[in-house]
């Protein structure tokens, strides 16, 4: 099978996840899951929402989940985007909203997942430099590229940037996409949301 790979994808390094134990008696922090499942209440909510709909196609605009999303948020629905978990999310951001025209810029020590989206979509990178205090520098990134992805917190240092950086940063790029990757948010970080106003 692999003689029928495309030359870009067979040459791709692949993403290497974290360790992942295979003990039942420890709790595993590194991949976001859960330990405890979901309460009696969440599956019962569950099994009654989706009672006759498991037969159907979804909505393939998730108008429903959308709208939700968007009042929680204090946003528009148009500004929703969904997917089947942040990497896919993030994967259809790099493919239509980078630009080919310079390199995607993003942090040398953050989300592992970066370079493999921009080789897998042939996109030029630059990984910047966290500073001695394992920061991002917002005006390290004031350089020509195609756009920039940051992890705010960032995954690997739990360093947040504040909302006047990341404006900063918005002011400095005012023709780039920046991806703000709030995958943590919920650990320590304020959200951008307010931002794309």
């Amino acid at each position: 099978m692999s003689r029928f790979w495309n030359p870009l994808v067979a040459g791709l390094h692949p993403y290497i996840p974290g360790e992942q134990p295979q003990f039942s008696d420890i709790l595993k922090l590194n991949t976001n899951e859960l330990p405890y499942g979901p309460s009696p209440a969440a599956l019962t909510a569950m099994r009654e929402s989706c009672e006759d709909s498991l037969r159907l196609y979804p909505d393939p605009t998730a108008k429903a989940l959308r709208g939700v999303i968007a009042q929680t948020y204090d946003t528009s629905i148009d500004r929703v985007f969904v997917g089947n978990g942040s990497d896919e999310v993030l994967g259809h951001a790099f493919r239509a909203l980078i630009s080919p025209e310079g390199p995607m810029l993003f942090a040398d020590v953050s989300y592992g997942f970066y370079p493999v989206y921009c080789d897998l979509f042939d996109q030029p990178y630059r990984e910047i430099p966290l500073n001695a205090r394992f920061e991002i520098d917002v005006e390290d990134y004031a350089i020509p590229c195609g756009g920039i992805a940051i992890a705010n917190p960032n995954a690997n240092t739990g360093h947040a940037i504040p909302l006047e950086a990341i404006s900063r940063l918005a002011s400095l790029q005012p023709d780039r996409t920046i991806i703000i990757d709030e995958a943590y948010v919920d650990f320590g970080a304020q959200s951008a949301i307010r931002l794309t106003e």
